[in-house]
Order: C-alpha cells, then structure tokens, then sequence
C-alpha cells in the first residue's frame, strides 16, 4: 500500500536541523502540508523553500510555554504534531555543566511537554483525532557513559509519550515515539567531537565507533528516520500507540 497523507496538515516543531528537515520531506513527498517551527526560523525557512508550495514556518521557542501555545493557536487544523527539538552535550556526571544540563532539559523535555500540552488540548475541544510523534533515541533505551542527561532526557521523553498515548487513547488520539540510533547527522558529529576530546581521539575513530556499535554495520539515513516517524503518523499505523520503534540499523542487537 503506498503511503498517502493528502489533505494532512502535519506540524514538526524543532524541525530545521538534519532530521526535522527529512522529516518535512517525507511528509511534503506523501502529499502532506506542513508547518515547520523552529529557534531559527531562517533555517525553518530554508527547510521550507526546498519543499513546494503549499508550506509554511515559523519562530518558535520551545522553551517558552507561551510561544509553544502561540504556534498551536496559529496552526489551525492539525491532523500530526511531530516534536524533534533536541540539542546534546557529553560529560561525566561529576563534570556537568549545570547551566547547560537546565537548557538540555528545557529543550529536549521541557519543550516537549509543552508540545504535547499545548496541541492535544486544541484537538479535544475541535474533536479532532490526530496523532504525536516524539524523537526519542536509543540512548532513551539504554544508559551511556558521559551522557546521562541526554540520556535521562530521553527515557523521559518516553514516558511522556506512553502516558500521553494513555491519556489521548479514548479520544482517538495517538502518541508514538521513534528511537534513531547513531544517525549520520551535524548532531552526531558534535557529540563526537566532545567524546574524542574526552578520551584523546578522532572524530573519525569516534564516527567508526558508533557505526559499528552493536550489530550495526552503518550510521542511520536521516530518511530512515523521517519515513518512521510518517508511517506512525499515518492511517496505516491507525492501531499502534504508546510504542517506542527504534531505527538504529540493528546497533541494539549483537
């Protein structure tokens, strides 16, 4: 069955680095609408022009319940939210920055409750079904060393989602959350950039490694990622909420 989103009205919040981007592709290339909000909204709106007519975007901060309510109100009609805001850093517990723990949390956590708050309160007064999509990561799965606010940031995010998909579920809306692995993306590679100069390495040797963690032979495609996060949003996953899929090219495994 091909997979068609015509007359779906998809927001991605967050969405002007890598994996936002593919994510607007595939939901512009199934006939979607989209509306891109982002920090940066030069580069939302880069993201935007690449995809056709028909799409918007906007400012948003996702730390700022206020500016995420605001982006929910202006958006009108929402049949899928995805929330893909999420920024890294490595260090040992005993080393953490707090200040830049606080700003991990407020975007990668804060902000996604916000998200959630925010648009599920609109589709239940419009008696609306819809669905939500959070990026989570497998570092949302498994604890890492020298990550644990990533981490604890993203094993929050899915308990969000599952209590989000519990509280939705008799409206007929849904909530997932899909788990990339170590994705080839500007992301990926900061957090290489600190980890090897953390233990005395490359890049490179840092890249190497995470491609080949686990059973995984390869980064992840931002497009495997993207194609995920459209299926979950669309009628051919009408019966699955509540669920974290990872996406990680088998880095979970062996």
């Amino acid at each position: 069955m091909t997979l068609r989103l015509d007359s779906h009205h998809a927001v991605v919040v967050g969405g002007a680095g890598a994996l936002g981007a593919a994510i607007c592709r595939a939901y512009a290339d199934a006939g979607a609408r989209v509306s891109l909000y982002d920090l940066d909204p030069d580069a939302a709106g880069r993201v935007i022009a690449g995809l056709g007519d028909g799409h918007r975007s906007g400012r948003v901060d996702v730390t700022d319940p206020a500016s995420v309510d605001r982006i929910a109100e202006e958006s009108g009609a929402v049949d899928s939210v995805v929330y893909c805001a999420g920024i890294a850093f490595t260090a040992e517990l005993h080393c953490t920055d707090w200040a830049q723990y606080r700003r991990l949390m407020a975007v990668n956590l804060d902000g996604a409750f916000y998200t959630g708050g925010a648009f599920s309160r609109r589709l239940i007064e419009a008696g609306r079904q819809g669905s939500f999509v959070y990026l989570s990561s497998t570092a949302g799965l498994r604890g890492e060393a020298g990550a644990s606010a990533y981490c604890a940031s993203k094993f929050a995010i899915n308990g969000l989602m599952e209590s989000l998909a519990a509280e939705l579920s008799p409206a007929g809306i849904r909530a997932n959350a899909v788990a990339p692995g170590n994705v080839n993306s500007p992301l990926l590679r900061s957090v290489a950039e600190n980890q090897a100069a953390r233990e005395g390495t490359t890049v490179e040797e840092m890249l190497d490694r995470y491609a080949h963690a686990g059973a995984a032979v390869r980064l992840v495609a931002p497009a495997e990622v993207a194609a995920a996060v459209v299926w979950l949003a669309s009628p051919l996953a009408a019966g699955v909420t509540g669920h974290v899929i990872r996406v990680d090219a088998g880095q979970m495994i062996g």
